[in-house]
């Protein structure tokens, strides 16, 4: 729109035109290139930024220190290694457990209780009195003896014993025998038997004899060695022949007579405080 003011319209047009000539118009593309640079710039003086942090020396923060609690101007402290403490409790227990051990009683693999008295005193051996001899309930068991014997105990022990075929009724009963007093209880063809009675025997089994004491020992009496007196000694609370393990494997087989008929232990001979234990003929032989 022109003025109807104006002297003269197209000098107006011109000064116009000059005017808008003389604006300067952006070409297209050149705001987005601009945009790009300075997003270059800043991405540049970030990585300068890093680069001047990696070249610099970062000091490690101790342990019990933040990066605001510590600033790198005191003395690292050495660190004890993590597993120090721990090896320290684990000698401990070692030490403790080895002291209970040591203080406790010694344990077989079978979990019976292993004796510190000397291996003869571990089996109990008594002087038994045999009060009453009978069969077997089972009359086709012919082998066994059942017995009632006075071990010095509150009342007499029921044993069976394998010995019919080597000594009869009549001359069984009233005998001063040895007994195994501490085996544990075994039943024989249906008859619990708890004890076993000591005898003397040939390599083939053929003739059986009663290992006696002297004829005035008192029933209960313990059996000594010649050079060990027992007494002082507890003897092993329920000995299992049948284990492997068992104190009487060690123990049985050192059991002999002698050239002079005495059962002896180890070659040391077997005595109550009356004299010497015996058998009747069997000479160097096996007891059991």
């Amino acid at each position: 729109f022109i003025s109807p003011m104006a002297a003269d319209p197209v000098k107006l047009l011109d000064s116009l035109i000059d005017k808008v000539k003389e604006v300067k118009i952006p070409k297209p593309g050149a705001v987005k290139a601009d945009k790009v640079t300075v997003k270059t710039k800043s991405k540049m003086e970030k990585k300068q930024k890093q680069a001047s942090l990696d070249v610099c020396w970062l000091p490690m923060v101790p342990p019990g220190h933040t990066d605001y609690s510590w600033w790198g101007d005191e003395e690292e402290e050495p660190v004890p290694e993590a597993t120090a403490p721990h090896k320290e409790k684990k000698q401990e227990k070692k030490k403790k457990k080895q002291e209970k051990k040591k203080q406790k009683v010694k344990k077989t693999k079978g979990g019976a209780p292993k004796s510190e008295a000397p291996l003869f005193a571990r089996v109990d051996l008594r002087v038994g009195h045999v009060l009453k001899v009978w069969p077997h309930e089972n009359p086709e068991v012919k082998s066994l003896w059942c017995e009632e014997i006075d071990v010095g105990e509150d009342k007499p022990r029921k044993i069976a014993s394998g010995l019919r075929k080597f000594y009869t009724q009549e001359q069984f009963q009233g005998k001063r025998i040895i007994v195994v007093c501490n085996l544990k209880p075994a039943k024989l063809k249906g008859f619990e038997s708890n004890g076993m009675v000591l005898c003397a025997s040939n390599a083939d089994h053929t003739k059986v004899e009663l290992v006696e004491p002297p004829a005035n020992a008192k029933p209960g009496t313990r059996i000594s060695l010649k050079n060990l007196d027992v007494n002082p000694h507890e003897p092993d609370a329920k000995i299992n022949a049948k284990k492997k393990n068992s104190v009487w494997h060690e123990w049985q087989p050192k059991i002999r007579t002698n050239e002079k008929k005495i059962p002896c232990f180890d070659g040391i001979p077997m005595v109550t405080p009356e004299g010497e234990l015996s058998v009747p003929t069997l000479a160097d032989c096996i007891c059991k």
